[in-house]
C-alpha cells in the first residue's frame, strides 16, 4: 500500500483519510495530511530539534494525541516544521524528532482546533493501515 491522505469534506469540520503500509509510514502521513490541511508542508531548514515520545492504550489515543501536539506546535506556537523522522512507530507509542523554527508570522489557510475521536477507527488490513478522522476548524 503506497502512503497517503485524502482531505475529506465535512460539515463545519474536515475529515481527513489516512492509509499506509506500516506504523511509521501511518503517523507521518497522518502529519502530512494536518500539514496540508493547514496550507503548508515539510520544508526548508530548521534550527530547532524536537523530541516526543506518546503511548496510548489504542492506536486512536496516539493519532490522536500526535495530531493535537502538531495542532499546538503549529497553530500556538507557529513552529514551521522542516523535517520529520519517526524513530519508532507501534499501534501504542510513537517517537519522533520534528525540525523547524518558530516564525513570528507563520501563515496558514485555516486554523484548526483540534483532532478529534468523532468516528475515529484505524484499521489494520492486510494491505496496511487505514483511519478516518475528523479536525475541528
Amino acid at each position: 500500500m503506497k502512503p497517503g491522505f485524502r482531505i475529506l469534506p465535512h460539515t463545519s469540520e474536515m475529515g481527513l483519510e489516512l492509509k499506509a503500509p506500516d506504523w511509521a509510514s501511518f503517523y507521518r502521513c497522518a502529519a502530512e495530511g494536518l500539514l496540508a490541511v493547514y496550507g503548508a508542508r515539510l520544508e526548508g531548514r530548521g534550527r530547532a530539534r524536537l523530541s516526543w515520545s506518546f503511548r496510548g492504550g489504542s492506536p486512536e489515543d496516539v493519532l490522536v494525541a500526535w495530531l493535537n501536539e502538531l495542532v499546538f506546535l503549529v497553530g500556538t506556537k507557529r513552529f514551521r516544521l522542516s523535517g520529520l523522522e519517526v524513530l519508532q512507530a507501534a499501534p501504542d507509542g510513537l517517537r519522533v524528532r520534528i525540525l523547524g523554527e518558530r516564525r513570528r508570522r507563520l501563515p496558514l489557510e485555516r486554523e484548526i482546533k483540534a483532532a478529534t475521536y468523532h468516528g475515529l477507527k484505524v484499521r489494520a488490513l492486510r494491505s496496511g493501515l487505514t483511519a478516518r478522522l475528523i479536525l475541528d476548524v
